[in-house]
């Protein structure tokens, strides 16, 4: 399953500072059992959103462990809560795991009804937190010059890489 997290920083003077906390965020979720891998990008078309995270969870049961609650979620990012707006947590069936996207590739992000003309799509339903988006889809092109054409499509996001896919340890 994918756990797709969406937000804006409103903080942007600290950018830099919350990108390093993120990257350090990823490395402890994918201490959590039952998450399996994550992906951080910026979407590159006009977005109320426009941070967006992938993990790759084994099913929506990981929010409600001991372990999860811990160490992430909404009491797990500390003051930067207060310094994100526009964030949506939802739990998409479907697709068992996240893409590897390239760090010169980009990832897609689609709306239901929205066209991506030939990007090659999976389709996800929500199953569980938000539902903020009942079936979105995403796909992979592996070179972000390929993907510009559609930025401005309505529905469709393109998203750059800002961290490689990580793995859990095993």
């Amino acid at each position: 399953m994918i756990y797709m997290v969406e937000m804006a920083l409103i903080a942007t003077d600290r950018r830099v500072e919350w990108d390093a906390w993120y990257l350090s965020h990823m490395h402890k979720l994918i201490s959590i059992p039952g998450i399996r891998a994550t992906q951080r990008f910026e979407s590159l078309s006009q977005s109320a959103s426009p941070f967006v995270a992938l993990h790759q969870v084994d099913g929506p049961e990981v929010f409600a462990s001991a372990a999860y609650t811990a160490k992430a979620g909404p009491g797990g990012t500390g003051e930067w809560r207060e310094l994100m707006n526009n964030w949506y947590r939802n739990v998409f069936d479907g697709v068992p795991e996240t893409p590897d996207v390239p760090m010169d590739g980009a990832l897609i992000v689609v709306e239901d009804g929205a066209d991506a003309g030939d990007v090659p799509l999976r389709w996800m339903q929500s199953v569980g937190l938000d539902q903020s988006s009942e079936r979105r889809a995403i796909g992979v092109v592996a070179r972000l010059d390929d993907a510009m054409a559609l930025i401005g499509r309505k529905g469709v996001r393109v998203c750059k890489p800002l961290t490689p896919r990580l793995v859990e340890a095993k």
